[in-house]
């Protein structure tokens, strides 16, 4: 049986195909059609493309609502939102669906073939243009009474009442917000590779950087005291980068230094960086999440 998988994202559109078991046979990434109306196209297209599908899974940004069927809350797709998605593509697509959040894909795909393997209570943070989550209980993704549950990135890590401001774990780690920080610092970096670059010549660029990332080691410490996870996996593409996880590591030795306490996160890198969307996504649809049409 083989599957086609899509993971949505703001700038690409990644897609592949997957064996039951969850192996990823080949996969492929275009830039995202420029509206909802050529993204069901393309996604038609491709469906097309392939014989003998058995199912079509999707890893979308912004939350699912089964019961009025539309995309809702924020996402990095403007366009998505508030769209009847499943049912359009639907009408163009004539096979099993399912559709789940990105973050939340993230962490099944952990959870069923990577880091996150065995534990009945585990969380994730995927860090990209923003910072995505996802918490999981005993096999199933903890969604919370208004959906909200497991967006850590939206998590407030920096509060200055006195001028009314609160900023997000998001918006200081997600590297939308961390270039613009360090750009507001002088200096002049486009992108993540251009950071990592920049950080392994300039040792005040690694320090600002560390600085930054001491907000995730400061939200993974109050998880462990409010939901107390067994383990705590960061993904994303900047996950796979050996010199991330150095500096991970070393961040979180410099936070734990000043805690005279026991308490120690056990932060781990995801196993699969962006493809776990793929296997997260597939893992919803094979355990029931797909819809018939």
């Amino acid at each position: 049986m083989v599957y086609l998988v899509f993971d949505i994202g703001g700038t690409a559109l990644k897609y592949g195909l997957l064996s039951k078991d969850g192996t990823i046979i080949e996969k492929y990434s275009e830039v995202i059609p420029e509206s909802y109306e050529l993204l069901l196209v393309r996604m038609d297209q491709l469906c097309k493309a392939y014989q003998n599908l058995s199912g079509v899974a999707i890893s979308s940004p912004g939350i699912f609502d089964y019961e009025s069927g539309l995309l809702t809350t924020s996402s990095a797709l403007e366009y998505l939102i508030g769209k009847p998605f499943l049912r359009d593509l639907s009408l163009r697509i004539q096979l099993p669906m399912s559709i789940e959040n990105d973050g939340k894909c993230a962490l099944l795909g952990e959870y069923w073939r990577g880091s996150a393997q065995g534990a009945s209570i585990a969380a994730m943070f995927v860090i990209g243009t923003a910072v995505d989550g996802a918490i999981l209980i005993n096999g199933d993704i903890h969604r919370g009474a208004h959906k909200n549950g497991g967006e850590l990135g939206y998590m407030l890590v920096q509060n200055t009442p006195e001028e009314q401001h609160y900023a997000s774990l998001g918006g200081k780690i997600g590297f939308h917000g961390l270039l613009q920080y360090l750009n507001q610092k002088g200096y002049s970096i486009r992108n993540g590779l251009e950071l990592f670059e920049r950080a392994q010549e300039d040792q005040t660029v690694e320090k600002l950087y560390k600085e930054q990332l001491s907000y995730l080691v400061v939200t993974a410490l109050n998880l462990q005291y409010s939901l107390d996870p067994e383990i705590i996996v960061v993904g994303g593409a900047v996950s796979q980068n050996p010199y991330f996880k150095r500096m991970l590591d070393e961040t979180i030795e410099q936070v734990m230094a000043r805690r005279a306490n026991y308490m120690f996160p056990r932060l781990v890198i995801g196993k699969f960086g962006n493809d776990a969307n793929l296997l997260g996504a597939l893992y919803h649809f094979l355990k029931g999440g797909f819809l018939e049409t």
